[in-house]
């Protein structure tokens, strides 16, 4: 009996270790976007790799997380070099740097980024999402994970050429499938990290989100790395950049994609900014 008060004491206090070890940390992050899926042009998807990788990171504790993207300095991104020239006019592929930081008591998200060499501050209470729940499991990162739905409005870019046409031929006869207005998301989040976090704007469960799938594997971010180590002096709120709350950057980029579609400079490109 003893023999057995002693195991049972010991189980229960590693696993009370754990979950206080959980309670901050950092969290790895692998995207890997399929390009084929916003390029419809032949040419640019033949010299360019179907997807595109990306690391980001996730630093949290009981106040708050900031989820940015992890430099790629020493990983030269490899679209920048197969962009290719088409009618005078060079794609260009790297992602864009974003940080996002979230006050888990006030429920207020800041989020820096990087545009057509802008940079903006978007603060903004944090965005309910009506999750529908499933009893679905599978293991990421070591960790037990439970599946999530929901629907957002489109984040969409699709890139084309028009073929024969192209952008320098307004006879163009070869369309672009319509933008969809909505998009089915798919997580999976673990309660073994009990703190409602995730990435990107992605929270409101009962735990750490580790994989998000945007429209069936067009744009998926998974869990490659669970550790209670991280930079705690780097989790803070980002201060740089214009500051406005998400409609009015919405708006910013509407009119940003609009001066640049007058002007002749996006070509085929077509975007769609919701979020």
């Amino acid at each position: 009996m003893k023999k057995f008060i002693l195991v049972f004491a010991l189980i229960f206090g590693m696993t009370q270790l754990v979950m206080a070890q959980m309670k901050e940390g950092k969290i790895v992050y692998e995207r890997k976007i399929n390009m084929y899926r916003m390029i419809t042009d032949p040419e640019m998807r033949a010299r360019i790799p179907e997807f595109r990788t990306s690391q980001f990171e996730l630093l949290f504790n009981e106040q708050a997380s900031l989820f940015r993207t992890v430099p790629e300095d020493e990983a030269p991104d490899p679209f920048a070099n197969n962009g290719g020239d088409r009618g005078g006019q060079r794609f260009m592929f790297r992602m864009p740097e974003t940080a996002t930081y979230t006050n888990l008591s006030t429920k207020i998200q800041y989020e820096s980024r990087g545009m057509f060499e802008k940079s903006f501050l978007i603060i903004d209470s944090l965005k309910s999402i009506n999750w529908k729940i499933s009893e679905e499991t599978k293991t990421i990162a070591k960790h037990l994970c439970k599946k999530a739905t929901t629907s957002v409005p489109a984040q969409i870019m699709r890139i084309g050429g028009g073929r024969p046409g192209g952008r320098n031929n307004p006879d163009t006869t070869e369309k672009m499938p319509a933008l969809p207005k909505e998009q089915t998301v798919v997580v999976w989040y673990t309660e073994e990290i009990p703190a409602s976090i995730g990435p990107d704007t992605y929270t409101g469960l009962p735990g750490a989100i580790l994989e998000v799938d945007m429209d069936n594997g067009a744009n998926l971010t998974t869990a490659i790395e669970v550790t209670t180590k991280y930079p705690k002096k780097e989790l803070v709120q980002p201060t740089k950049g214009d500051k406005m709350n998400r409609a009015e950057f919405q708006e910013a980029m509407k009119k940003i994609m609009e001066d640049m579609q007058k002007g002749g400079g996006m070509g085929g490109i077509r975007f769609r900014v919701n979020q």
